[in-house]
């Protein structure tokens, strides 16, 4: 079955300019993502002169930005018998509407929604627990980061927090 963001109706562009700020991206990183989208969708090959040219940065400004998308776990790269691989896909997995908290919308709701279930009481205490030692802009990063991964769980959430800097 086709996902639908592989559907010929959809528009990645369009729909990162829509969702860069739900995402946490910058600038930089939005751009460069338009940029890998633009490249794909005209069968155009991805690399760092391209880039450097486009974003009027250096190599190391563009592997910067590179390490933090991948980081967020927006962009994988690998490499085929052409060179590197630049695949976004990831991004489209998670819906971005769950993760716009409003003043009538509490955050346990939100990762209840997100979970797909109510919170247990050990979760809803590990919840406290990270939201005091991290932030609530950093564990809803983390959130994120736990569904585009499909791992739903506060001991996941737990191990981003701890082991990569949001």
């Amino acid at each position: 079955m086709k996902k639908w963001y592989k559907e010929s109706y959809f528009d990645a562009g369009k729909w990162i300019l829509e969702n860069f700020d739900k995402l946490s991206l910058s600038g930089d990183e939005t751009v460069l993502l338009l940029l890998i989208d633009l490249c794909k969708s005209s069968r155009r090959p991805i690399t760092y002169e391209y880039l450097t040219q486009k974003l009027h940065k250096n190599t190391k400004e563009i592997d910067k930005l590179i390490a933090s998308l991948v980081s967020k776990h927006y962009l994988k790269l690998s490499t085929n018998s052409k060179g590197l691989v630049f695949d976004i896909d990831a991004i489209f997995e998670f819906d971005p509407e769950k993760y716009e908290i409003s003043e009538n919308k509490d955050l346990y709701d939100t990762v209840s929604e997100v979970f797909g279930k109510p919170l247990s009481p050990s979760e809803l205490q590990k919840m406290n627990d990270l939201i005091n030692e991290y932030g609530q802009t950093r564990f809803i990063e983390a959130l994120r980061i736990s569904e585009a991964q499909r791992k739903l769980r506060m001991a996941y959430i737990e191990g981003i927090l701890r082991n990569e800097k949001l």
